[in-house]
């Protein structure tokens, strides 16, 4: 009875969506061809950029770009786009990637493992929205939203983030710690969703790396891989 009400409420809504489809176009239909096209591009045509954007490469090859916005007040967006991600691992590397991520707020050059989190929540920002990071197949992002009424935060956020890019510690303990936390956001990933992505995603990728490099990786090399695998996944050495 339930599966019927859901069905046929699903199918009102569809019908909804469709008349206001159909109504949309009619109307569209109705008005007159300006004979204004929008303009082509090429393929190979580069987008321009945001005159508004400031950027520039510094001496160690990052690149960086900077844009004021007024709202929110007081606030500032921080990024690191490490261009690599699950792509760049080796057969014995699956999911090192992803648990490397994990590893720059447990450990680095000037935090000790967990003062990345403590530091920035003593000044406002959480775990989640304001500090967080990601792991994709080409690409590895750390992000940071941090108050700037005063100066020394944004410099303690910028710290962070060269330690991200090459300052992480790797101690084998936090390692280890760390292993089950990845291996417990794989588990929390099963279900039906997952057995169907697995079916389709070595049909869309066929013959690509793509289908054999899902950034969660496999649990038995999460928690096996020699710390020295870590240390010589090649997102740490590429351009950020």
């Amino acid at each position: 009875m339930r599966i019927q009400t859901s069905f046929s409420r699903a199918a009102a809504i569809l019908l909804l969506v469709l008349l206001a489809l159909t109504s949309r176009q009619g109307l569209l239909a109705q008005q007159p061809d300006s004979g204004a096209r929008p303009p082509t591009l090429a393929g190979n045509t580069v987008l321009p950029l945001d005159p508004a954007v400031r950027t520039g490469t510094l001496s160690n090859g990052l690149k960086f770009y900077i844009r004021k916005n007024a709202r929110p007040e007081k606030r500032v967006s921080l990024r690191l786009a490490v261009k690599a991600g699950s792509l760049e691992e080796s057969d014995d590397q699956l999911g090192l990637a992803h648990l490397i991520e994990h590893m720059a707020f447990n450990g680095s050059e000037h935090f000790k493992s967990g003062e990345v989190f403590s530091y920035f929540e003593r000044v406002g920002a959480r775990l989640g929205p304001h500090v967080n990071a990601s792991t994709s197949f080409d690409e590895t992002i750390y992000m940071l939203e941090l108050p700037t009424d005063q100066g020394e935060v944004v410099a303690k956020g910028l710290t962070a983030l060269a330690d991200f890019a090459g300052g992480l510690t790797f101690d084998p303990k936090e390692v280890d710690k760390e292993r089950g936390v990845v291996i417990e956001e794989w588990r929390g990933g099963l279900g039906a969703g997952s057995r169907i992505r697995d079916k389709q995603i070595p049909i869309i990728f066929y013959n690509s790396r793509y289908a054999a490099r899902l950034p969660i990786g496999k649990p038995e090399i999460i928690r096996n891989a020699p710390v020295a695998r870590l240390r010589a996944w090649r997102g740490i050495a590429s351009d950020a």
